[in-house]
């Protein structure tokens, strides 16, 4: 994974999806928007107190950058369920409700899942032209949200896990991963991502899950980035509780 900028917005592309021409791609950092204060500057979420009309100012900024005709989010809720999403919200601050997994075949339709420090996981399919981006925090990850969303895309569009590409990108790392209260948070059949006392590895357990589900292992690719450390970077709920959301986009172009 490399920092490059698309149209003065730095991002992070993945060099597993950098490959497929026919996809467009983008970890976005907190940098290249229009907010202001705790939410500066790309803050791509409608809930945590931000202008609306900052964020939609800088969902487009995102959606011109990346060259598509509209983007679908969700109001996330850490839960299982997904959606396929087949047109561009005419609203923006229309959420599909209550959702962590987006799918879809739409061209130039970018999904888009918000973090500050959850994982925000993409897959592909190269075979049946099919995108997802999955929103993966610790409890996503206490649910085995990745193995559900590689079952998804097998129901929905008839993927095969040994088609699909993963990419996790950046999230809480497992230097500043820390569960003080892991016996009750995490089953005891994931202490064993405990890399010293209370703290967890996620990246790790994200990628034994995928693979667990049957994602070849050299088809999965680790941002290996910490949100919490990298302040100028990223936004991070962790360090700064009042903070904005930065974005990772994928679409078929």
């Amino acid at each position: 994974m490399h920092l490059t900028e698309i149209n003065g917005l730095p991002c992070y592309r993945s060099s597993r999806l950098g490959q497929f021409p026919e996809v467009a791609h983008g970890f976005f950092t907190r940098q290249g928007g229009e907010s202001q204060g705790p939410y500066e500057s790309l803050n791509l979420s409608f809930t945590v107190g931000d202008v609306p009309g900052r964020v939609a100012a800088n969902r487009r900024r995102v959606e011109e950058a990346l060259g598509l005709e509209g983007l679908a989010s969700a109001l996330q809720v850490h839960g299982r369920r997904e959606a396929v999403i087949a047109h561009p919200q005419a609203n923006l601050e229309n959420e599909v409700p209550e959702v962590d997994i987006l799918i879809s075949r739409r061209p130039r339709l970018g999904l888009l899942i918000k973090q500050a420090d959850c994982q925000a996981v993409m897959f592909y399919d190269p075979r049946r032209r099919v995108v997802a981006n999955v929103h993966c925090g610790w409890r996503g990850n206490v649910q085995n949200i990745l193995g559900e969303a590689v079952q998804a895309l097998r129901a929905r569009c008839r993927c095969r896990p040994e088609d699909l590409f993963a990419v996790i990108g950046p999230g809480l790392g497992p230097c500043c991963a820390e569960f003080r209260h892991f016996r009750r948070e995490f089953p005891p059949e994931l202490w064993s991502y405990q890399v010293r006392p209370t703290y967890f590895d996620l990246w790790r357990l994200s990628q034994e899950q995928l693979a667990a589900a049957g994602v070849p292992r050299d088809r999965i690719e680790v941002a290996g980035l910490c949100t919490r450390c990298h302040p100028q970077a990223f936004f991070s709920y962790r360090r700064d509780k009042v903070t904005g959301r930065q974005g990772a986009v994928i679409a078929l172009i």
